[in-house]
């Protein structure tokens, strides 16, 4: 039986390297899909979900367990890219964090899709369509509303563990993500006339 995250956590608190490489690659690409879907550039990424891990090890001794390790983890992720955002813009510089700028990567490529039969290609290919078009329609929101969606529906967060990564209240989660989706429906409204 393997080791569970508990364990792994506890070893890795106590200098296992090894340890911390487990909780690293299981997380990885959880981490770089969130980091990818807020600065829409894929090298960019990349250098935060790295930079979050360095981070991460670093001060891995500290943490005291009271949310879950990604939990924990994506809060580190968040607050790397936020400063690496705040930085930037101190500097002056257009960066792939402005909305404004054209998408660079697929800020959403960590989405994926489950077709309702895998055996029909057309419900294959109109299931892609659809995602498609969520996907472009994500990228028409606010950088805090893809955010939020992001992290409840594609990394199933609960309410709880959201507020723990972006550090707002339960209740904030919630009404600013009842503004996010109603905010996704009016894209996908406009721009396909899907009523979701």
């Amino acid at each position: 039986m393997g080791a569970t995250e508990r364990d792994l956590v506890l070893a890795a608190r106590s200098g296992d390297r090894n340890a911390f490489k487990a909780l690293a690659e299981k997380y990885y690409p959880r981490l770089y899909r969130m980091l990818l879907t807020m600065t829409r550039d894929e090298e960019t990424a990349m250098d935060l979900t790295q930079d979050t891990f360095v981070k991460a090890l670093k001060s891995i001794e500290g943490f005291n367990m009271s949310s879950s390790f990604y939990t924990w983890l994506f809060r580190i992720g968040r607050n790397t890219a936020l400063d690496r955002f705040r930085r930037v813009k101190t500097a002056g510089v257009q960066h792939e964090y402005d909305d404004g700028l054209a998408n660079k990567g697929d800020a959403t490529s960590g989405f994926s899709v489950s077709p309702n039969a895998p055996g029909d290609p057309m419900k294959q290919v109109a299931s892609q369509e659809t995602l498609d078009k969520v996907r472009a329609a994500l990228d028409d929101l606010k950088t805090e509303h893809r955010e939020i969606i992001l992290l409840r529906e594609v990394e199933e967060l609960s309410y709880e563990e959201i507020a723990q990564v972006i550090g707002i209240k339960v209740g904030t989660v919630m009404s600013r993500l009842f503004a996010a989706r109603k905010g996704l429906r009016a894209v996908l409204q406009r721009r396909y006339g899907i009523g979701v």
